[in-house]
């Protein structure tokens, strides 16, 4: 598994209020993550020429650049529908948040060829996110016409987002020098609400009852022969 990783836990009945004013009630979260964005981008330039003379992602550097790319998801999880639980504003880790970004400790050595040329080897990432982009939209647009006229979001559409998201936060690791491993395309583990096949199989009716009449008949005797 890529050591950065995107979980989201899985809700069927949603919020339609909040969801009709998603793009209103995120404002306040968006400002936040425009201001840390700003910073990370300072520590993340900092740290390429860190990589270029020691080969390695300073600890502190690596924890905030991490912190950071985890309350972005968070927000943009929350803004694209993966949740409806309001995102903390801290760049820590939350177990309890439905939205869970995770990625282990900084590799020891990291290549300094990789870090050098990371601006052209982020170039197809840059490509497909481009797309990826399109589809999350898409994606969220149909969650959002679901909760707000159904109540609910299927469980295709939560794995769907997941499945963007969750590229949408290695690639994005990847591009702030966090990894060296080139990040996959599909690392996520749907979620199944529905019970399989298999179990779906026919039951044997219920005997019918039948009733005190016939009971009482099985307790006489029966009519002499003529």
């Amino acid at each position: 598994m890529y050591p950065v990783t995107y979980e989201a836990d899985y809700l069927r009945e949603r919020n339609r209020l909040t969801t009709f004013f998603r793009l209103i009630v995120a404002i306040p979260w968006l400002i936040v993550a425009s201001i840390y964005v700003m910073a990370q981008l300072v520590v993340v330039i900092i740290a390429w020429f860190a990589l270029i003379i020691l080969g390695r992602f300073p600890e502190g550097m690596y924890g905030f650049v991490g912190g950071i790319l985890r309350f972005t998801q968070r927000v943009n999880g929350f803004m694209y529908l993966q949740t409806d639980a309001w995102p903390p504003f801290g760049i820590s880790e939350d177990p309890n948040y439905p939205i869970r970004v995770h990625f282990q400790p900084p590799a020891g050595r990291q290549s300094r060829l990789k870090a050098f040329f990371r601006l052209i080897l982020v170039i197809p990432l840059a490509i497909l996110s481009y797309a990826m982009s399109y589809a999350l939209m898409a994606v969220a647009t149909i969650s959002w016409l679901t909760i707000v006229f159904r109540g609910y979001q299927p469980a295709a559409i939560h794995n769907a987002i997941a499945y963007i998201m969750g590229w949408n936060t290695r690639a994005t690791a990847y591009m702030y020098l966090m990894r060296d491993e080139y990040p996959p395309v599909g690392d996520e583990t749907p979620v199944e609400v529905d019970p399989p096949a298999a179990a779906l199989t026919a039951t044997e009716p219920a005997p019918l009852d039948p009733g005190p009449a016939a009971t009482a008949d099985e307790g006489q005797a029966p009519p002499p022969a003529n």
